[in-house]
């Protein structure tokens, strides 16, 4: 007769892949780019598929999509990411987590080509402004651009008229329409 000894164990849920990527893209999407290529639809999604793998970029990481482009910026926070998609016939810039800064304010900066359109654009946390924003975190939208090259940088900072920007501009991203 067989003695069998029962082992007990419990198992923690696993960990979300620090790369992961559909099998049909055929490009890995490396963390914290994963977490927002995820929020948005993973390869379903309104970013598509990675079109080329992750490059370095400043002391972050720049991938491509079908649709995008998101690019990972420490120096402005530990999971910032910056991102910019295909919007209709404009684009829509996310950026965020900016943590462990905070933010009062945001100008994002918008060139075509290397025309600025209307300057800076301040968003004004949970105040108001040119678009969706939080202290760490924000959203803008333009509608209605004409084809091109596309340059946009984000900068977050603190105070009102003597504003003070201490992490700098984020590495800017292109995006062609």
């Amino acid at each position: 007769m067989a003695t069998f000894a029962v082992v007990s164990a419990s198992f923690a849920a696993p960990a979300q892949p620090a790369h992961a990527a559909s099998a049909a893209c055929g490009f890995v999407v490396p963390q914290p780019l994963l977490t927002r290529w995820n929020q948005h639809g993973a390869e379903q999604g309104s970013f598509g598929c990675p079109t080329a793998a992750a490059t370095s970029y400043g002391r972050g990481l720049l991938q491509n999509f079908q649709y995008g482009v998101m690019a990972w910026a420490p120096d402005q926070g530990n999971n910032m990411v910056v991102s910019a998609q295909r919007w209709g016939s404009g684009i829509r810039f996310d950026w965020g987590l900016s943590d462990p800064f905070n933010y009062d304010n945001w100008l994002i900066n918008i060139r075509r080509y290397t025309d600025d359109i209307h300057g800076d654009q301040e968003c004004i946390a949970h105040g108001g402004g040119s678009g969706d924003c939080g202290r760490y975190d924000g959203t803008v939208w333009w509608y209605t651009l004409q084809p091109g090259v596309y340059r946009i940088a984000v900068e977050g900072c603190d105070g009102g008229l003597r504003r003070t920007c201490r992490q700098g501009w984020t590495q800017p991203i292109y995006l062609v329409l």
